[in-house]
């Protein structure tokens, strides 16, 4: 079965779509707190793995990580109704989110260097610092990004 929408139509159909991202970008505002603690759930993560603990400690560690993760993104739903992990949004936020991922590893795997192979230990606390600081900071330019992806027209 065939349709044809009329040229006025088609241009009604594109308009809705162009509000309904629009909204959304609306929606999407981050409370204050949201980068900060998700800096300190990932930087805290950081630190433990890079100190170089025995399993049965990073596996509680990473239930207490992962419990957060899962709180943190109810808390945001509840509070926009929607949720978008950090790989859905358009070309440049998906840029700056693979950027910020590999910003991460190679912080990550500078400190396990300092702290696990030279055994520096106190530069694991500077690792998950770093890596704290810089979730905060870049999650909040990823939602500028995101919003404004959102808001351009096709």
């Amino acid at each position: 079965m065939e349709s044809r929408l009329t040229p006025e139509e088609a241009q009604a159909a594109l308009a809705a779509v162009d509000q309904s991202r629009s909204d959304i970008a609306d929606r999407l505002i981050t409370p204050w707190w949201y980068h900060p603690v998700l800096g300190v759930l990932v930087g805290g993560l950081i630190t433990i793995a890079t100190i170089g603990v025995d399993f049965p400690t990073l596996i509680g560690v990473l239930a207490v990580y992962a419990v957060g993760i899962y709180l943190l993104m109810s808390a945001y739903r509840r509070k926009t109704g929607v949720w978008m992990n950090g790989f859905s949004g358009g070309p440049s936020a998906r840029r700056s989110a693979f950027l910020l991922l590999a910003t991460t590893l190679v912080i990550t795997i500078a400190g396990s260097v300092f702290s696990i192979g030279l055994e520096i230990r106190w530069t694991a606390l500077l690792t998950g610092l770093a890596v704290a600081v810089t979730m905060t900071i870049w999650g909040r330019h990823y939602d500028d990004l995101l919003r404004a992806e959102l808001r351009e027209t096709a």
